[in-house]
């Protein structure tokens, strides 16, 4: 009774009474499943249902829906944002969170149906721009894809047909107006198994005014397909100079598309020729701080309410930065062939073949050398004890029996010839023992990563930091076992640029000069890892050596600042490993990047890489990881 006289309370209910809960899909958390729980699952159900290896599974973003909301749905959202399931050419797109239906099963086996879809669609988008006709042709390419899974995956028939059934019932599209709820009566004809033919002389050759786009259906897909950017080469590329924070939590992805407007204006002008309601204000053209209201932390939270991002280039430095992940459409490819000294190929997964002279690689020695470091107590105890593990790897005095000479006597050789002899046979005279140090006959190269997120921080600690102490200890203790290695460093700016420094060369000793060079290394630029194992991999394969080991170190996946980047940068450094292994080259990853288990097994193989989860574990796992192999 007392509740009843706190009018703001009492209001507040019965408020959220009548227009809370007023979603078009319906939302049932204790039955909620996730996609990261999902996600390793779901990645091998894609495989099975022979989805492509280089797919990325990813988290769909929530968009503003278009569909027609009712007097509640206007009033209680104003704008009802739902996440769809999206096929794009590298990735599949599920929700983060499925809580339709009120079991947790139906849940589960809803991701599963999206999968076994997913593997069988082409990213090939609706063509239609008409909002009506393009309503009914998703509604064909769904029923197309539908039987086609079926057809292909019978055993998922039962599974379609709980799904279905349980869409009907939280369906409810009351009160539409008489074209939309035709549309709505196909889209239920479908879900219930019914034919009904979608004639184009039953329809209007456009959307009549007022149309609004249908509600989608949660078990059928889109695909999405995004056309190729015009490449910019007028550019810098510098990357911005500071340290780049690493944020604690996952990286969320945002749509996104580059402005192909924005070349023909150089500079930001408050002068736009335009209508005069659609005139910015001075102070939004101009690069100042605004504390209150352009923050750095209401950033994301702005982003947060984008469908799509539209990146543009301008010039300065930008008031404020933070961490995302772009589904961003690469750049054109420039197919022309490169003139150089040193030149590599680049394999190309959506023709099936190489483009050939494709990148050029800057090889040096390291020229920037500085004082070497003022010695750091827990690095010297790290190299002493380092250095006393790989003693024990260098290589044994091996005996060698039936020698001419030596320091002892094999004695079974002396009595068989002096059987010899008492039979009236000839003796031998190779009775002795000499013992020659056994070779590991082994060839190592350390190809680090010093691109620009090497200068990330994780736990307090920053990645080139731990990388360099890392470095240094690894090859004191190759020094001190015998095996000959030599230490490279790769980053790169666009494919005509891939610069590879040498810190250590095979016939070089571990030195203050070594120490030296690894001390001065900076954060470069990008990490094109294809180009660059093919140069570790050509030097290589030119060693007398028996047995050659490629370690590669790095803290991110591949990328660069031109088409180089999602799949194709996946495909095109798994196939320079595949080359690699080929020649008989053993390559094996050492990466500190937590969220590498989503990809390092593809690029290198279950048994080809190792994730150091805490960053100030490399300098002793880099060693304990190389004992493994070279023994």
């Amino acid at each position: 009774m007392l509740d009843f006289l706190e009018l703001e309370e009492t209001v507040g209910r019965f408020w959220h009474k009548l227009v809370g809960d007023t979603g078009s899909l319906a939302h049932h958390p204790q039955a909620a499943v996730s996609l990261a729980a999902m996600a390793p699952a779901l990645a091998v159900c894609f495989r099975g249902f022979g989805g492509e290896s280089g797919v990325r599974i990813v988290p769909a973003r929530e968009r503003a829906a278009t569909h027609r909301l009712n007097l509640r749905q206007r009033v209680g959202l104003g704008e009802e944002r739902l996440s769809q399931a999206l096929r794009a050419a590298d990735s599949l797109q599920l929700p983060a969170e499925i809580a339709i239906f009120p079991e947790a099963a139906l849940n589960r086996d809803l991701y599963v149906w999206l999968t076994a879809c997913m593997a069988r669609m082409t990213p090939q988008p609706i063509a239609q721009t008409d909002p009506l006709h393009r309503d009914l042709a998703l509604i064909a390419t769904a029923k197309r894809l539908v039987g086609d899974v079926l057809a292909t995956f019978p055993g998922l028939a039962p599974t379609y047909r709980r799904l279905a059934t349980a869409t009907l019932e939280t369906r409810r599209r009351a009160g539409l107006p008489a074209t939309e709820a035709r549309v709505e009566a196909l889209i239920t004809a479908q879900l219930r198994g019914e034919e009904l033919p979608i004639r184009a002389g039953d329809w209007p050759a456009k959307a009549p005014p007022g149309y609004l786009p249908a509600l989608d259906v949660p078990l059928w897909p889109l695909a999405c397909a995004s056309k190729l950017a015009r490449s910019r080469r007028n550019d810098e590329d510098r990357p911005l100079p500071g340290a780049q924070p690493a944020a604690a939590e996952e990286m969320k992805t945002y749509a996104a598309s580059r402005d192909e407007t924005a070349e023909a204006w150089s500079e930001r002008s408050p002068f736009i020729l335009n209508r005069f309601e659609k005139i910015l204000a001075m102070s939004e053209m101009v690069a100042v701080d605004r504390p209150s209201d352009d923050s750095d932390e209401h950033d994301p939270e702005a982003a947060d309410e984008l469908d799509d991002m539209v990146l543009s280039e301008r010039k300065g430095r930008p008031a404020s930065r933070f961490r995302f992940d772009l589904d961003l459409p690469p750049e054109a490819m420039d197919e022309t062939a490169l003139a150089g000294p040193v030149t590599y190929p680049e394999w190309d997964f959506r023709s099936g073949s190489y483009r050939e002279d494709y990148c050029r690689v800057l090889s040096a020695i390291a020229g920037r050398e500085v004082a070497a470091p003022a010695p750091d107590p827990a690095t010297q105890a790290l190299v002493r004890q380092v250095r006393r593990q790989f003693e024990a790897l260098r290589p044994l005095r091996e005996p060698q029996r039936g020698q001419i000479d030596g320091p002892d006597l094999d004695l079974d050789a002396v009595v068989r010839r002096q059987a010899d002899l008492a039979a009236g046979g000839p003796g031998s005279d190779r009775i002795h023992i000499a013992s020659r140090p056994q070779a590991h006959d082994l060839a190592v190269t350390t190809l680090m990563d010093v691109s620009l997120s090497t200068d990330s921080w994780f736990d307090d600690l920053r990645v080139l930091d731990v990388e360099k102490q890392a470095l240094t200890v690894f090859a004191h203790g190759l020094a001190a076992c015998g095996d000959r290695h030599e230490i490279l460093t790769f980053t790169s700016r666009r494919r005509d640029w891939v610069r590879i420094e040498t810190l250590k060369r095979f016939d070089e000793a571990m030195g203050p000069a070594v120490e030296a060079r690894i001390a001065a290394l900076k954060p470069g630029y990008y990490t094109r890892i294809g180009a660059a194992i093919r140069h570790a991999a050509a030097g290589l394969k030119a060693r007398p050596d028996r047995r050659k080991l490629l370690l590669v170190l790095t803290d991110g996946k591949p990328n660069d600042i031109d088409h180089y980047e999602g799949r194709f940068a996946m495909e095109d450094t798994r196939m320079a490993v595949i080359e690699a292994r080929r020649a008989g080259i053993c390559v094996f990853a050492v990466t500190v990047d937590r969220e590498s288990r989503a990809y390092i097994p593809y690029l290198f193989g279950r048994n080809g890489h190792a994730v150091v989860s805490k960053l100030e574990r490399l300098p002793t796992a880099l060693p304990a990881i190389y004992r493994a192999l070279a023994t």
